[in-house]
C-alpha cells in the first residue's frame, strides 16, 4: 500500500537530483493529473442534503432608507430569530426582489445584504424563505440530485438566464424542479479592535479577543458597561451592538473569554482592579468579506421543512501532503501508476541550472513512462467502473419504463427546456 510519503521516497531513490521538495510536488501533480483524467472516479463521490426551512411570514415588515438605515428591516408582531441569517426576504410582493438576511438585531430587526432599492415600504406583508443553498467545501459538481417528496431527479444543467426567462419574478414556489448556480456564499471574518475606556479616569479596560474573527457583515461597534462593581469574577457587565436599542442582561465578569456576539469575546484580567459601576468601554470592529463555497438556487423555492433534497456530488480535485498522505485504497494498491506519472515529470525536468543538472532528464524516457502509466490507467479505470458504474448508456432501458421511471410524467405542466 502506497501513500504520499512512500511514493516521493521511491521517486527520490530513482531521481535523487530533483530533491525532496520537488519530488513531493511531482507526486502531488501526478495525483491531480490522475483525478482529472476521469472526473467521475468512484472515490470522488460524496453525499449531502439540502434541508430548507419552513417559510415564515408572521407580522408585517418595513424598510428604513428614509431614516438613514437602508439595510435595516423592522417588523411589527414578528418573531425573527438568529437562524434566519442567510435566508432570503421579500417585502411588498412581486414588484420587489429578494434580499439576503445578513444580520439579526432583535425579534423585530434584521439587516439585509444590500441597501433597499426604491421607495420605502411600511407595514407590508413579506416572506422569509431559503432560495439559495451552499454546498460543501470540497464540492466539484452534481452527480445526482433528487426530490424525495416529488419522487424525481432535479435538473442541474440550467443557468440563471434560463430560469430568469421562465420565471423572472420568482412567482413559483413549493415544487422544485432544478438547482441552478447562483453565486458564491460570502465569508465574514473581520478584525476586532481593543476595548477602550470612554470615561476619563477609568483605571483599567477589559481585553477583547476572538477565536473566529469578526463575523458580522458590516463594521460595527460594541459598548460594554459595568453594571455592578467589584473585582473580576464579582463585577457584572452588560453590552450592546451599536444600533440595538437595549443592553443585554448582566453577565458576571471573568478572567476567561466570554462570548458576546458575532465572534467578539471579552475577558477581565484578574489583576486586583476594582471595576466601578457605570464604567463604559467601546470595541470597534471591521468587517472583511471573502468568497466562500458555491450557492445554488432551488427553483421554484421550497417552502416547507419536510421537503428534503439529497444529492450525490463529485468532490473537487484534492491534494496529498505530509499532513494528509493517504490515497484511496485501490489507488494505494496500484501506487506504481502515480510513480510512473511522477517519473515522466522527472524525466522532463532538466535540472535547477547548468551547475545542477538532473541526470534522469531524457525526453525519450519521459515518453516511455507516459506509455506505462497510460496502459496501467486502462485497467484501473475499468476496475473503478466495475465498482461505481457511471459511463453506461442504454439504447433501451434495462427495465420496463413505467410512468414512475423518471417522474417527469407527473410534472408535464412544468416549463422544462428542450435538451
Amino acid at each position: 500500500m502506497d501513500d504520499y510519503v512512500s511514493l516521493y521516497n521511491r521517486l527520490l531513490n530513482r531521481c535523487p537530483d530533483v530533491g525532496a521538495v520537488l519530488a513531493g510536488q511531482f507526486v502531488n501533480d501526478a495525483w491531480h493529473q490522475l483525478q482529472g483524467h476521469r472526473p467521475e472516479w468512484s472515490f470522488r463521490r460524496r453525499s449531502s442534503v439540502f434541508s430548507p426551512p419552513t417559510l415564515y411570514n408572521q407580522g408585517l415588515a418595513s424598510t428604513n432608507s428614509g431614516v438613514g438605515a437602508p439595510t435595516l428591516i423592522t417588523g411589527l408582531n414578528t418573531g425573527w430569530t438568529p437562524d434566519m441569517i442567510g435566508r432570503q426576504i421579500r417585502i411588498g410582493g412581486l414588484l420587489y426582489p429578494f434580499y439576503t438576511i445578513t444580520g439579526w438585531l432583535s425579534a423585530t430587526q434584521l439587516l439585509i445584504d444590500k441597501p433597499w432599492s426604491g421607495a420605502d415600504v411600511q407595514a407590508q406583508s413579506y416572506t422569509i424563505q431559503q432560495n439559495y443553498f451552499s454546498v460543501p467545501d470540497d464540492f466539484g459538481f452534481f452527480y445526482a440530485l433528487v426530490s424525495i417528496k416529488d419522487g424525481y431527479r432535479l435538473w442541474t444543467n440550467l443557468s440563471q438566464a434560463d430560469i430568469d426567462l421562465l420565471d423572472p419574478q420568482r412567482t413559483n414556489f413549493g415544487q422544485t424542479y432544478a438547482a441552478v448556480f447562483h453565486d458564491y456564499a460570502p465569508i465574514y471574518g473581520g478584525t476586532i479592535g481593543p476595548a477602550m475606556a470612554l470615561i476619563p479616569g477609568t483605571a483599567a479596560s477589559p481585553v477583547s479577543t476572538t477565536t473566529t474573527g469578526f463575523t458580522y457583515p458590516i463594521d460595527a461597534s460594541y459598548l460594554i458597561q459595568i453594571s455592578a462593581g467589584g473585582v473580576s469574577g464579582v463585577a457584572t457587565f452588560q453590552w450592546l451592538r451599536m444600533g440595538q436599542s437595549t443592553f443585554s442582561f448582566p453577565v458576571v465578569t471573568d478572567q476567561f473569554p466570554i462570548d458576546l456576539s458575532d465572534g467578539v469575546q471579552v475577558y477581565f484580567p484578574d489583576g486586583g482592579t476594582n471595576y466601578q459601576a457605570g464604567w463604559l468601554y467601546i470595541i470597534n470592529c471591521r468587517s472583511l468579506v471573502s468568497v466562500g463555497t458555491p450557492r445554488y438556487e432551488l427553483w421554484p423555492a421550497p417552502t416547507f421543512q419536510a421537503y428534503l433534497y439529497p444529492y450525490v456530488y463529485i468532490a473537487k480535485i484534492s491534494d496529498v501532503t505530509d499532513a494528509a498522505p493517504q490515497l484511496p485504497p485501490f489507488i494505494a494498491t496500484r501506487g506504481e501508476v502515480l510513480l510512473e506519472m511522477a517519473l515522466e515529470k522527472c524525466s522532463e525536468f532538466p535540472g535547477s541550472d547548468s551547475m545542477h543538472p538532473n541526470i534522469y532528464h531524457d525526453l525519450r524516457q519521459a515518453q516511455y513512462h507516459r506509455g506505462k502509466w497510460l496502459d496501467m490507467l486502462v485497467d484501473i479505470e475499468r476496475e473503478d467502473e466495475e465498482v461505481g458504474t457511471s459511463l453506461v448508456d442504454y439504447q433501451k432501458l434495462p427495465m420496463y419504463p413505467g410512468p414512475w421511471w423518471t417522474g417527469q410524467w407527473q410534472q408535464s405542466h412544468a416549463p422544462f427546456l428542450n435538451s
